[in-house]
């Protein structure tokens, strides 16, 4: 057994290869597999490592965009590090080896209504309410992840700059698809859509955001 620190982006733990990999008081830990051990073909097995394989890629997606992975490191929740936390605070939300809508992009935070999204003319449109905030100032960014549960979990992250906030706070959007989505979408055309806002303030280094809402289209 051996122990290492943990590196920028953090390790999972679970199984890899040969490896499985523990986290304990925040470092991990490797135990080698015997060279004949074979993977439980369990009902129970096979669904915890869809599972576990569902949460890492959200984990990876939202840690692998340095705005996310920032606000994750700076909330305050479970975890050691940003990618901890949104294996942590995504890992009870999956079922039967898929996210579901309850998934999560970003920790609890300022209010969000998304009021509908639909896909039409290779883009995707929504309308949302996101009430005026001292805390949440303007440019802000718009944060969509189009998660393909039925094409071996694929997760497709877009962004968008939202220079000014909108007159009551409702907004509508439309974010172009590219050719990945839009061929995705033939063998998915029901996808899970998470969103999230988030900006600075005016007088202090400090980045806030809404909570994830989602939705399956």
């Amino acid at each position: 057994m051996a122990s290492n620190k943990s590196s920028v982006i953090g390790i999972p733990s679970g199984k890899v290869g040969n490896v499985i990999i523990r986290i304990r008081n925040g470092k991990p830990f490797y135990y080698s597999l015997p060279a004949n051990f074979k993977a439980s073909k369990s009902k129970a097995a096979v669904r915890g490592r869809r599972n576990f394989a569902a949460t890492v890629a959200i984990a990876k997606t939202a840690n692998g965009t340095p705005e996310l992975q920032e606000i994750w490191k700076n909330a305050k929740v479970p975890g050691t590090n940003a990618y901890q936390r949104l294996i942590k605070n995504n890992a009870k939300l999956v079922k039967d080896g898929l996210l579901t809508t309850s998934n999560k992009i970003t920790p609890e935070g300022l209010p969000l209504i998304l009021n509908s999204a639909a896909i039409e003319n290779k883009k995707l449109n929504l309308s949302f309410n996101c009430p005026s905030n001292p805390d949440l100032s303007f440019p802000a960014t718009l944060f969509v992840f189009i998660y393909f549960g039925n094409e071996s979990g694929t997760i497709i992250p877009l962004f968008k700059k939202i220079s000014e906030p909108a007159s009551g706070g409702n907004y509508t959007q439309e974010l172009a698809l590219d050719s990945m989505s839009r061929k995705l979408l033939t063998k998915d055309p029901s996808p899970v859509v998470f969103i999230a806002l988030a900006g600075g303030t005016q007088n202090k280094k400090k980045v806030y955001w809404t909570s994830t809402v989602s939705v399956k289209l």
